[in-house]
């Protein structure tokens, strides 16, 4: 592959993240509360809440994180009974969009920009 392309990959990825950092910033600090309070008999939401309060931006990190995964893997923590179905089902499309669209993005993003990284050699 041409390393201009590679070079472009990189750049684009970059202004991806960026963007979706503050996507995700919106996220913790206006979407999370209001999802938080629909999954209010969610185990893994109320001990992350309990656990880390809702000052520290570290804090609603890990809260964003918990919230995604019970979002994302409600089937297999229903049958460990850390999720309740009913309030999962319960979160609106558009909360749930915003809470699990931005990390595949990241995702998909900082894999982007790896695999370019490798291909041009300067990775490691």
């Amino acid at each position: 592959m041409n390393d201009g392309i590679l070079g472009w990959l990189i750049v684009i990825s970059t202004i991806v993240i960026i963007l979706d950092f503050f996507a995700t910033l919106y996220v913790k600090l206006y979407i999370l509360p209001k999802v938080e309070a629909q999954l209010k008999n969610c185990k893994i939401v109320t001990d992350a809440v309990a656990f880390w309060g809702t000052s520290s931006l570290a804090g609603k990190s890990y809260r964003y994180a918990m919230v995604n995964f019970a979002l994302t893997s409600a089937k297999s923590l229903s049958k460990k009974g850390l999720v309740d179905m009913d309030e999962v089902n319960s979160v609106s499309l558009s909360h749930r969009r915003w809470i699990c669209i931005p990390m595949h993005v990241f995702c998909v993003s900082m894999g982007t920009a790896m695999i370019s990284l490798a291909l041009l050699g300067k990775l490691w």
